[in-house]
């Protein structure tokens, strides 16, 4: 053969060119790497001196982690560069637990065109950019900071939230699961079917120790009716097998859905179909249909059936009943309503006839009464007595806090 004429050295050359050159693409990519580390660690500072100069507090790290956990679905102990980024509807987000803030735009603002060339900016120039008035990274910046770590929602974040319904507050209610101020929460979910590619997100919390979001499906159902449930179910059935592998939420990370958060999430759904009543559907023909959707996600899932029984399906107040073909929403009510509870610095709130601060006044209602909710109307919320539920009528939802002990 001809090789065996090719001298040995040859391949020794040869060999050890490949290992020179591989060698050094390693030392580069190292290089990198640091250097990487090193402008990102500068831009770091510089964001941070901003957000605190507009009143941002740096949150204390057993805090960020938390937070980050129930807002991103990620664990910051397990991240290698501090700059983790997130898939996310709007393909921007990204942040650093060296810093612990969240940054909110896609490629670095250290960076000036000039003759057509990108420039560096010096530190000083940086924070002289984020500070000026018509910057574009500083609002949203300063916005979604202080109010998903800080809780502040003063008057700027409120605005810049309320003015920016159908992206900004869209993804922080859905997409990063923020539930804590009734007001921007209640507001956000009149555009929940924007964007149906990612279903996941209104059935289950991106922290997967938190389960399903019950409130969530409440308020959909509440806004939707039963075409939510159909959605849903559907959503469900087809990645029944997928989420317990994992959804992903970054490249390299996964949100693993486990068995009784599916089984919980689906029979609370089921819940609110079997008592669903309107003028097109009557309770039976509900509860029939309820029977159906059980049945086929039996089918889906041959463990299903023997897991539920197994657990008395969860003590969620549900009958199966096969003769009939029903099922019965026995007890546990409380499941499919979403309670709140009167909080105002004047120890009382106005309960009013109609959806404005003109409208006559029902009564005044100290605070810590228990609401359960009927439907939102703008930025009131029509509601009944918990103890007196024929007593019906509307509060402003800054006067308002949900109430997750039901």
């Amino acid at each position: 053969m001809i090789l065996n004429k090719i001298p040995c050295f040859v391949f020794f050359a040869f060999f050890t060119l490949i290992v020179s050159a591989q060698t050094e693409k390693e030392e580069l990519d190292q290089l990198m790497h640091i250097w990487a580390e090193r402008d990102f660690a500068e831009e770091v500072s510089i964001v941070s001196d901003f957000l605190k100069s507009k009143g941002y507090k740096i949150p204390s790290e057993k805090s960020f982690k938390q937070r980050s956990l129930d807002y991103f679905g990620i664990d910051v102990d397990t991240i290698t560069f501090d700059c983790q980024y997130m898939i996310s509807k709007y393909d921007y987000s990204c942040f650093t637990k060296n810093g612990r803030f969240l940054l909110t735009y896609t490629e670095s603002f250290l960076m000036s065109e000039y003759k057509g060339f990108d420039v560096p900016l010096t530190p000083k120039q940086g924070l002289e950019l984020l500070n000026s008035p018509n910057n574009e990274y500083s609002p949203h910046l300063i916005a979604y900071n202080k109010l998903l770590f800080n809780d502040n929602t003063d008057t700027f974040v409120k605005n810049y939230f309320l003015s920016n319904r159908k992206n900004s507050l869209q993804e922080v209610v859905i997409y990063f699961n923020y539930e804590k101020n009734s007001l921007l929460y209640e507001v956000s979910l009149p555009v929940w079917d924007d964007d149906l590619r990612n279903m996941w997100h209104f059935i289950f919390y991106n922290n997967s120790q938190k389960g399903y979001r019950k409130r969530l499906l409440n308020d959909l159902y509440i806004q939707s009716g039963e075409h939510v449930i159909s959605i849903l179910l559907k959503d469900l059935s087809d990645n029944w097998y997928i989420y317990p592998t994992g959804i992903p939420i970054s490249e390299n990370k996964k949100i693993t859905i486990t068995s009784a958060s599916q089984d919980k999430a689906l029979l609370h759904l089921i819940k609110l179909q079997s008592q669903h009543q309107s003028e097109e559907a009557s309770l039976t023909d509900s509860q029939r249909k309820a029977y159906q959707y059980l049945i086929n996600f039996y089918e889906i899932d041959n463990k299903l059936e023997s897991r539920l029984k197994e657990n008395n399906f969860y003590n969620m107040g549900l009958k199966v009943s096969a003769e009939e073909q029903k099922v019965i929403s026995e007890s546990k009510n409380t499941l499919i309503e979403n309670h709140y509870i009167t909080k105002s610095n004047d120890n009382y709130i106005n309960f009013r006839s109609q959806p404005n601060s003109k409208a006559p006044i029902i009564n005044k209602l100290l605070n810590d009464i228990d609401l359960i909710k009927i439907n939102v109307q703008g930025e009131w919320l029509y509601v009944k007595l918990k103890d007196s539920p024929s007593i019906k009528g509307y509060v402003h939802l800054s006067q308002l806090e949900y109430n997750d002990n039901n």
